[in-house]
């Protein structure tokens, strides 16, 4: 859901493709390595470790995960719980937007708000046939601006300054 968060800002152009692109490159540079939580999970040895990253040097089309099931030192299954323990120590892309100063952490807070709403509201809305149409009464009233959701006003969104020292 990270990344989709990430897309969501760009779209609503909160953040450009480069900041997102950085952002990414940051939280994969921050995300730890299958070999060395394989090590820290005590599912494979050191020398395992060794012997697959030796094998993927031979063939580096095939990945850690695989060749650690291809040569036996993992089960399938072993290999899927390493991968979403990866996953879950990446730091998420609104921390990173925060802490790299492209959000604050109240604007960071209501654009993800904003961002789970669109995104459940289309996940149901998807889910869900849409109704067959039938003949309604024309509607006496429209709802009033006090009952209708608030947006989020985008065009208040944050002065996100590219080059520092160009100005300097």
């Amino acid at each position: 859901m990270s990344l989709k968060f990430g897309i969501y800002l760009v779209e609503q152009r909160i953040v450009t493709a480069e900041q997102f692109c950085g952002l990414v490159k940051i939280q994969q540079e921050s995300t730890r390595a299958l070999p060395t939580l394989a090590l820290q999970k005590s599912l494979m040895t050191i020398r395992q470790v060794a012997n697959v990253l030796e094998a993927i040097e031979r063939s580096p089309e095939k990945d850690f995960q695989r060749l650690a099931i291809e040569m036996g030192y993992l089960h399938a299954k072993e290999a899927e719980y390493l991968l979403q323990v990866q996953q879950s120590t990446a730091e998420p892309i609104r921390d990173l937007a925060v802490e790299c100063g492209l959000l604050t952490e109240r604007q960071a807070s209501v654009l993800y708000l904003h961002f789970q709403k669109n995104v459940s509201k289309k996940n149901t809305a998807a889910q869900t046939p849409a109704p067959s149409p039938q003949p309604t009464a024309p509607a006496t009233s429209t709802p009033d601006a006090a009952t209708r959701p608030k947006q989020p006003n985008f065009r208040r969104r944050p002065m996100i300054i590219e080059n520092q020292n160009a100005n300097a």
